[in-house]
């Protein structure tokens, strides 16, 4: 029987760790919070403590925060690791690929990732590709980038057979601009991504 990668192993200790750190204490701080705001709206409540508890809640608010962002940080793909998963998926297919883009904040830089993860996917799945690639530019304000293959085409991101709807709704929320081609002679995808959501804006 084959063994895990350790990497793989390592992967989904982190999501499950993720998963349950939400389902209990940041859904109890969430309900925590919630029963302060009943406390709070009590009109019998006077003054002074009215202020004091509006302080408690919001520290309670700024702690949820930052826990729910850890939680965020254990799901995150890293570099190596997102790079490692493009070439399990596409097998045979040759990657070139550029994953030294500019970091971005945390929700972007995961989005990001589950693109360029579900664009693999197509490609060895649907486009009988010998190479997919993956190219950046950095501009003043946005970083531009393509990603596509050498492929036989056909396909549109909002066609839900080929599962690109997801990339379509994650493009939108975090690209500036997005277009794709599908063609004989392969597919592509262009878009920016401002430098706002750069860590190194």
């Amino acid at each position: 029987m084959a063994k895990s990668k350790p990497e793989t192993q390592e992967s989904t200790l982190r999501l499950d760790l993720a998963r349950r750190l939400h389902e209990t204490l940041a859904q109890d701080l969430a309900v925590i919070g919630y029963q302060l705001d009943e406390i709070i709206g009590d009109t019998n409540l006077d003054k002074k403590h009215r202020i004091a508890l509006r302080k408690i809640r919001f520290s309670i608010s700024q702690t949820t925060k930052s826990f729910r962002d850890q939680i965020y940080q254990l799901k995150l793909t890293s570099r190596e690791q997102l790079s490692k998963q493009v070439v399990e998926i596409l097998g045979e297919i040759k990657l070139a690929a550029d994953f030294t883009y500019p970091e971005f904040d945390p929700k972007v830089e995961e989005a990001l990732s589950q693109i360029i993860l579900e664009l693999a996917r197509n490609t060895s799945r649907h486009s009988k590709a010998t190479r997919f690639y993956l190219n950046f530019k950095e501009n003043e304000e946005s970083i531009e980038f393509e990603i596509g293959d050498d492929g036989i085409g056909g396909v549109k991101p909002k066609d839900f057979r080929f599962g690109l709807a997801s990339i379509d709704e994650l493009l939108i929320q975090i690209s500036s601009s997005y277009s794709s081609s599908s063609k004989s002679d392969g597919s592509s995808f262009k878009f920016q991504i401002r430098k706002s959501g750069s860590d190194n804006a």
